[in-house]
């Protein structure tokens, strides 16, 4: 049997991989690096074709050359794993057919072959899409609480989550920093009446913060009489987010942190992750959940429309307290829980919302409104003092969309444009 070490092979990832599963084997020399302990062939193929199988299929054929379009399996070996020697390669090839896991009797096919040609191609990684659609039916349909199975399933979509980064090497789970004067928050209502207007103005941390217990409605995150504060971080997509007609008032405050909050950010999925080493133990896991995010992303980002169900909610708001209460993260060695989610503006294309969750959505000195018999510590809001302005809407524009059915929807967003009243 051939054996073969770390050296063997210029890829960062796979020398890694098998220097963690070298010390399970006996000492025995390399028969490349005779200075080096080596492993039998077969351990390096079964790292290999995990990794192989994703990465690469049959090419199709090309009747112009009369050829398969692709490389044979020792061209592409060479290439994913840089082996430094064909002999290397030979021996890589011979354990990967060696070891191919087929049936023929039941018209199966080898996947490893030397007269095969493959070519690279990007996995789909739907198997998170399907456990959430497994999710999605038993919480709907089937057991709505206490659902074991449905936890499982939460764990093993949202597993590594504070992990991700993006393409710019950014974390997805972060924390959002108090006194950080770029970080304000937006929320505003419709308020026609300049009673209403005067009201909001003596007392924005109670008239603009989250309504109390027996008032609050169901969001696209929160469920009925749950403490949630939704917000903008412009105030164009503030006013958008209220859909408000033409000729409305709308009023509005700042907000900012009195304390640090973590927030998971959802827009950060509409780019590529940071590359990961194809070996590394956690690359599959790691993109097939930067998949399922970028639906999910769109998920929480579209609009809560009057004549929706509120069963339609249900989804992503257990989502939201499972990660608020249930998903336990260790940030800076202690353990945390996500307190906010950022999400894209359906209203408003550029625009960026947050929905802050528990403790933490709590308006700091809205005094006037009914407490609750339970304290509620630490809020994590508060208003900035002088931020008070009206808005009267005077244009809204309409963007027309195509969408798979006999009547468009138009969507309406309102485009910024207002005359601007300081109280």
């Amino acid at each position: 049997m051939t054996l073969v070490c770390p050296d063997c092979f210029g890829d960062a990832g796979l020398q890694r991989r098998i220097k963690d599963i070298r010390p399970a084997y006996q000492n025995t020399r390399c028969d490349f690096h005779p200075s080096k302990k080596g492993i039998p062939i077969s351990a390096v193929a079964g790292i290999v074709d995990q990794v192989f199988r994703n990465q690469y299929t049959f090419g199709d054929y090309h009747p112009i050359y009369d050829d398969f379009v692709g490389d044979d399996l020792h061209g592409v070996l060479y290439g994913l794993t840089e082996a430094d020697d064909g002999e290397v390669v030979a021996a890589l090839a011979d354990a990967l057919i060696e070891g191919d896991d087929y049936w023929s009797p039941d018209g199966e096919d080898a996947f490893y072959t030397l007269n095969g040609s493959y070519v690279q191609y990007e996995a789909n990684y739907e198997e998170h899409s399907l456990t959430w659609r497994h999710f999605q039916r038993e919480i709907l349909h089937e057991q709505r609480f206490f659902s074991q199975s449905a936890l499982l399933r939460l764990q093993t979509i949202f597993d590594g989550l504070h992990l991700l980064r993006d393409g710019g090497n950014g974390p997805v789970v972060y924390r959002l920093e108090n006194g950080d004067k770029t970080v304000q928050i937006h929320r505003a209502r419709i308020a026609n009446r300049i009673e209403e207007r005067e009201q909001i103005a003596r007392s924005p941390a109670s008239q603009l913060g989250p309504p109390p217990e027996k008032l609050r409605r169901a969001g696209r995150m929160n469920p009925s009489g749950i403490l949630a504060f939704y917000g903008a971080f412009d105030l164009d997509t503030c006013v958008a987010e209220l859909r408000p007609a033409v000729g409305e008032t709308v009023i509005a405050a700042k907000f900012e942190l009195t304390r640090p909050i973590l927030v998971l950010d959802t827009t950060k999925f509409t780019g590529r992750p940071k590359a990961i080493n194809v070996f590394a133990p956690t690359y599959v896991t790691r993109m097939r959940l930067w998949k399922f995010m970028t639906t999910f992303m769109n998920e929480i980002a579209r609009p809560c429309l009057p004549d929706d169900e509120h069963l339609d909610y249900i989804p992503t708001q257990v989502v939201s307290e499972y990660l608020t209460h249930l998903h336990k993260l260790k940030i800076g060695g202690e353990e945390k829980t996500i307190e906010a989610i950022i999400y894209r503006s359906a209203q408003n294309g550029n625009g960026k919302n947050i929905a802050i969750f528990g403790k933490a959505a709590t308006v700091k000195d809205a005094g006037s409104r009914p407490k609750s018999f339970l304290s509620i510590e630490n809020p994590a809001i508060e208003v900035v003092e002088g931020s008070i302005s009206s808005h009267e809407v005077s244009r809204v524009r309409h963007a027309k969309q195509k969408v798979h059915s006999t009547v468009p929807k138009p969507e309406s967003l309102y485009d910024g444009k207002d005359d601007e009243l300081l109280f």
